[in-house]
């Protein structure tokens, strides 16, 4: 939370787009840029925004724009089409598009479905034995510091 609100942001110039957070700002250049998509976050999470938005690189990974969301921009297909239309008007003339990019971004779409609904049937076990740890460790450090004597 405080990485997006605080240090976090995307940056747009004429070179392209700059992703700042706790990691070494990342610059895509507008060439690099395959397409800008928002995606819509799994409501099974229960913070953050409902959707972000992700520039996907002509190798068709993606990086996450920071603050780029329904949270943080209420009107956020406004701001999605200046993008697009931005990326389009900044690309090289001669630009062709990476054909295998599009496979790329559906195989790893796909993959981050499953893994949300994996997470959506395993939920409760993974809190539950999560807060049974929690109590089982404070019960040993007690034990083990010399509770009541």
């Amino acid at each position: 939370m405080l990485l997006r609100h605080g240090l976090g942001r995307a940056l747009v110039d004429r070179e392209g787009i700059v992703v700042r957070g706790l990691r070494p700002p990342r610059r895509l250049a507008w060439d690099g840029i395959h397409d800008i998509r928002c995606v819509a976050v799994p409501a099974g999470r229960g913070w953050g925004p409902g959707t972000v938005t992700y520039a996907y690189r002509t190798d068709g990974r993606r990086v996450l724009l920071l603050c780029v969301d329904d949270e943080e921009l209420p009107a956020l297909e406004p701001e999605l089409a200046f993008l697009r239309a931005l990326l389009v008007r900044r690309r090289s003339a001669g630009r062709v598009p990476d054909p295998r990019a599009e496979p790329r971004i559906a195989l790893q779409n796909a993959r981050e479905e499953a893994w949300d609904r994996w997470f959506d049937g395993w939920r409760s076990y993974v809190l539950i034995f999560g807060v049974a740890a929690a109590v089982l460790a404070g019960i040993v450090l007690t034990t083990w510091l010399g509770g009541p004597a």
